[in-house]
């Protein structure tokens, strides 16, 4: 780190050329993450959670990132964004996921488009952050640190009795360091400042941000996706091979 935390402290960070205050930047970063919702026939247990998910505005398209793995035994086009007053549902316009799994964590990626849907309904549009830039490559000095969100399973109040039914989503986030890069280069391997007091299932699809040091400045940037995580390791994807699918999808191409 090239500055004092005192001294990071006094600096406004830039995301996406808006000057966010320090103290105020681990809220702004725990904006854009999201339950991942699965809708059911069931009339008691209309919705399912399957953990979290990453909301990404990329050229004017409006999607939801998160891992194949968390919809195993689901049909893709039950998945949905629920509306913050709780009363409906909005399913996607369509899915692209990697047919073929690979020993990258790369094949686990998933992305729903909720471009027509936000369109319709604009108050979900809060939530998609504007993917701009990818972080430049930077060693652990002029990493200062970065912030994994997510809806961990065990903290979630989903109460369906007909008396007291409650949606009580509840988010988790976790400072972090860069710990390494493990043998799968589509990932990045970060250690948590403090190990997890609670059990991490859920955190998988999370969002993650990073908050870099670039010519004397800090600036945050998308890092990337959680795909796994533990109580003192987590490991995301990194956000350049979001965008590498996210092109695809644009440019109609089968593979990215």
């Amino acid at each position: 780190m090239n500055t004092t935390v005192d001294t990071f402290l006094q600096m406004p960070i830039d995301l996406n050329g808006v000057m966010v205050p320090a103290r105020s930047i681990s809220n702004v970063f725990s904006r854009y993450v999201t339950n991942l919702v699965v809708h059911n026939d069931d009339p008691t247990f209309l919705l399912s959670l399957r953990g979290s998910a990453t909301p990404i505005v990329f050229e004017g398209r409006y999607f939801l990132a998160c891992c194949s793995h968390q919809l195993k035994g689901i049909e893709y086009d039950r998945v949905a964004l629920l509306e913050e007053d709780g009363t409906h549902l909005v399913t996607s316009a369509g899915v692209r996921h990697f047919i073929t799994k690979t020993d990258s964590d790369y094949s686990d990626l998933a992305i729903f488009d909720f471009s027509e849907p936000c369109r319709e309904h604009p108050d979900l549009r809060r939530r998609f952050f504007p993917f701009r830039d990818i972080p430049p490559y930077a060693p652990n000095t002029d990493t200062i640190f970065l912030q994994v969100t997510g809806y961990p399973s065990s903290v979630q109040d989903y109460d369906v009795d007909e008396e007291t039914k409650r949606l009580g989503f509840k988010k988790y986030k976790v400072i972090c360091d860069l710990d390494g890069q493990p043998a799968d280069p589509a990932l990045m391997r970060l250690r948590a400042a403090e190990p997890l007091s609670i059990d991490p299932d859920g955190m998988s699809g999370g969002s993650a941000f990073t908050v870099q040091m670039v010519n004397g400045r800090p600036k945050a940037y998308l890092a990337g996706m959680t795909t796994r995580a533990g109580r003192e390791h987590i490991h995301i994807l990194k956000s350049g091979y979001i965008v590498s699918l996210l092109r695809a999808i644009l440019d109609g191409r089968r593979e990215a």
